[in-house]
């Protein structure tokens, strides 16, 4: 059986944005299938609602199938979460998707510096001509540009970065891949598809979007990227949970200041007091990636490849206690070759992330570790 079946049923019995499937997949060696194999006995010990044991029951492996086959007919691409193509980024937040619907070409988000520009659906005319400009100038200096699909600041942020040949971009939907919403940005997502992009959506048949659909949406959005970019939000507005999903899944949160008199921008102007970085250009965001960006080659110089990182002679030691302090050495034994986050990190250690900070600066320096965007650390290759 095709895995994708499997995780197409656990999606349609808990709902797009629970983390329930993944969570129960990790309890069993044999995954979600083995969880499904078990039957309602099984699944009414996990303790888990009457809607969600009848919709186990009554959603069989033959719908399933024939889901995942109307939607390879209309060509789309399906991810599950075992699939290798799934993005890691997505497949490390507390409530990763089951499966994901994408049309286009999904960027490489997790090799590629992503950010997200985001902010209000009603944004006044500066406030647009801002998220265009800071489209543009991400995808020129080799960013990924990821939003929604709604007018307003997610449309004009998708427009300015596809102005810049090989701009890649990232519209995540609240709706199915077939809906029309929103209708005045059916050109814009075509042309998406057009320029290499890609549309994505955790919605199967989903043609219009409700209250609940913008909260699931968000956090794949926020998830993608290594940092948020915030323009014009007011102090009660659904542009304002981005900066909280940002924050629980330890991504950078950059803020376009406002005027401090109007209402429009009075969330943005309060995540600034509690720690938001304010920025008025690309050129105060970059140079907190600056070190992957030198990894990686931009669209400026799009014929060259990225530069060579100058590498220590000990980072291929097996044992770097001779260089580095012991609890440093710790650290180094607990990273991985896949990019860690320091919450992961604090796990695997025990060390407060005050502590881990200072030690995986001491590894980079040595040559034996290296950052990623969004807070994430690797063994050296």
């Amino acid at each position: 059986m095709d895995k994708r079946v499997v995780w197409i049923r656990m999606q349609q019995a808990f709902g797009p944005g629970s983390p329930k499937p993944v969570y129960l997949a990790r309890r069993f060696p044999g995954g979600a299938e083995e969880f499904l194999a078990g039957g309602p006995s099984l699944w009414f010990r996990m303790g888990l609602s009457e809607r969600e044991l009848g919709v186990l029951r009554a959603f069989t492996d033959e719908q399933a199938q024939a889901r995942l086959d109307y939607a390879l007919r209309l060509g789309w691409r399906v991810l599950c979460w075992e699939d290798p193509g799934y993005p890691e980024k997505l497949r490390n937040i507390f409530d990763p998707p089951a499966v994901l619907y994408l049309q286009g070409t999904l960027p490489p988000v997790d090799t590629q510096l992503t950010l997200a520009v985001v902010g209000a659906r009603k944004a006044q005319d500066v406030s647009r001509d801002k998220a265009r400009v800071l489209g543009y100038q991400l995808a020129l200096g080799g960013a990924g540009v990821v939003s929604g699909g709604a007018v307003g600041v997610d449309a004009a942020a998708l427009t300015g970065a596809l102005e810049v040949p090989g701009g890649r971009v990232i519209s995540v939907l609240p709706v199915s891949l077939d809906s029309g919403y929103v209708q005045k940005n059916a050109r814009l997502r075509r042309r998406i598809l057009e320029k290499q992009g890609a549309l994505v959506t955790e919605y199967f048949s989903q043609q219009n979007p409700d209250y609940g659909t913008f909260p699931v949406r968000n956090r794949l959005i926020t998830g993608l990227s290594d940092g948020v970019v915030l323009v014009q939000a007011a102090a009660k507005s659904g542009s304002i949970m981005y900066a909280r999903l940002a924050l629980e899944q330890d991504r950078d949160v950059f803020v376009v200041p406002g005027p401090q008199d109007d209402p429009a921008f009075a969330g943005g102007n309060a995540l600034l007091l509690e720690g938001a970085k304010a920025i008025r250009d690309s050129e105060d965001i970059f140079p907190e990636y600056r070190a992957a960006l030198r990894r990686r080659p931009t669209l400026s110089d799009p014929a060259a490849g990225a530069p060579a990182r100058e590498t220590a002679p000990s980072q291929a030691l097996s044992d770097p206690g001779a260089q580095v302090s012991p609890q440093a050495a710790a650290v180094w034994q607990a990273l991985l070759s896949e990019p860690l986050s320091v919450a992961q990190l604090e796990d695997r250690t025990g060390m407060p992330a005050s502590r881990l900070l200072g030690l995986l600066t001491e590894l980079e320096l040595e040559g034996l570790a290296e950052s990623l965007p969004g807070k994430r650390y690797r063994r050296s290759p």
